[in-house]
């Protein structure tokens, strides 16, 4: 079955969306809506639109879309569309806040409308290997998880923008679909080049089962950096996003016990003949991924989706976390 798909919003994120569907044979792009349709790099044959509203006094065939607009305007274009009857395929973060990701939910569910969201770093083909990693026991269990992303302040701000809602919910949906869900616990955020704009925080999370996370993100750090660390009982297992690859670190250094670590050569020795297993990924771009598992989740197969709930549990987590970025607490000492 072909899906006859639409993208709204011709930015970044959006042109990538739109070079993936078109060179994917389970989709027929129909057309693009863009406020700015002269935006550019767009490929010719395609219809464009500068509103919902034209698209739909088109008659354009479409059952399903791609929402890639900035995030303020998430709730509207959402709504518009399920009132329309199309299946949704909404770009982080779901909406801007808990309420608007609630009503948007309730309404799809009541509409018949699929709804998922495009949190793309869970289908990064590193984090599926540290899934079958995890599972297969090679980490024994899980206690402490820290991440960092970082880099590339945005070139416009929206109101409402801030690192939270911007790259934490990365990680914390990652997080979330690997080991269930999670609690903030603690923030702490700086606004070093727009004062009304956290661009750097440092979050500490804990995991239903008791793990506990940290979270740094930053818009301030010249190079983007994006890496994620589990230690376990039997090892530290290392991801890096971009390069998707997976490495566990274990063995002897973990078995010795202290009184064996007689001298600080025996110390390096022992860290040298340590086990180190490079995990092969198959690396694949993620967002081709995600548009493959939306394609089964339309066609009713089992697919690795980010639900519309997924979803609006990230957004709710980093609300709460800017909260209390925003306490600065007690008294100095």
């Amino acid at each position: 079955m072909t899906i006859n798909i639409v993208v709204i919003g011709a930015g970044n994120m959006g042109r990538n969306h739109v070079r993936i569907l078109t060179e994917n044979p389970r989709y027929k792009l129909q057309a693009i809506v863009d406020a700015n349709p002269s935006a550019g790099n767009l490929p010719e044959g395609i219809a464009v639109f500068d509103s919902i509203d034209a698209l739909a006094a088109s008659g354009t065939p479409f059952e399903a879309a791609v929402v890639a607009v900035p995030t303020p305007f998430h709730f509207d274009i959402g709504m518009q569309l399920v009132k329309l009857g199309k299946h949704l395929l909404m770009e982080k973060p779901l909406c801007a806040t808990h309420e608007q990701c609630q009503t948007l939910i309730a309404a799809a569910a009541q509409a018949g409308v699929k709804l998922a969201v495009g949190h793309v770093e869970r289908y990064n083909p590193a984090i599926r290997k540290l899934d079958e990693i995890i599972k297969a026991g090679w980490l024994g269990e899980p206690i402490h998880i820290s991440t960092v992303r970082v880099g590339g302040y945005p070139r416009s701000l929206k109101p409402g923008d801030n690192v939270l809602i911007d790259l934490a919910v990365h990680d914390i949906d990652v997080i979330r679909s690997v080991f269930g869900p999670l609690k903030v616990e603690a923030g702490i955020s700086h606004t070093t080049i727009n004062k009304e704009v956290p661009d750097t925080a440092e979050l500490l999370l804990r995991g239903a089962s008791g793990l506990s996370v940290s979270v740094h993100v930053n818009w301030i750090t010249p190079t983007k950096i994006r890496k994620l660390q589990v230690t376990g009982t039997k090892g530290v297992c290392f991801v890096d996003y971009m390069l998707q690859s997976c490495e566990l670190y274990g063995g002897n250094l973990l078995e010795s016990g202290p009184g064996q670590l007689t001298d600080f050569e025996n110390l390096i020795r022992q860290y040298q003949n340590s086990d180190r297993i490079v995990f092969g990924v198959n690396k694949e771009e993620p967002l081709k991924v995600e548009l493959q598992a939306f394609a089964d989740f339309l066609s009713g197969k089992t697919a690795p989706i980010c639900t519309g709930v997924d979803g609006m549990h990230a957004v709710q987590l980093a609300r709460n976390a800017l909260a209390l970025c925003n306490n600065q607490g007690g008294e100095f000492y």
